[in-house]
């Protein structure tokens, strides 16, 4: 039986897809070695601490925050172009809102509540 033009296009489009996921996981994968793993967090006046927990989860980012009231998971968690950004519910539906910029194993940014906001810093644990 001839194999028709428009049939073998059709599977080198779709093998050309499979392809191009593959490579885009691949690099997407890379780019969350960057945040993935715990990180020690304080405030830069020094009055908090807290601890950022970064992992993989049924293929998607996931993430838990400890801090002084407890433990809760992240909400909203993006990490796009070297930037984290994820919300917590702490206290008494209390929230914080996260963002810091990830390189070379250090995060710097800010945290915002009703309060307003504060600088942070942290350092990935090895």
């Amino acid at each position: 039986m001839p194999v028709k033009l428009r049939d073998l296009a059709a599977v080198v489009m779709a093998a050309l897809f499979v392809v191009t996921l593959s490579t885009a996981g691949a690099a997407q994968a890379q780019k969350l070695d960057a945040l993935l793993g715990t990180w020690d967090v304080k405030m830069v006046d020094g009055d908090r601490e807290f601890v950022f927990e970064f992992t993989m989860k049924d293929g998607k980012l996931a993430g838990k925050y400890t801090g002084s009231s407890g433990t809760s998971e992240m909400a909203d968690l993006t990490f796009e172009d070297h930037t984290v950004k994820f919300h917590v519910t702490v206290g008494n539906a209390m929230i914080i809102d996260f963002s810091a910029i990830v390189a070379e194993d250090k995060l710097t940014g800010t945290l915002s509540l009703e309060y307003g906001e504060a600088a942070i810093s942290g350092q990935r644990r090895k």
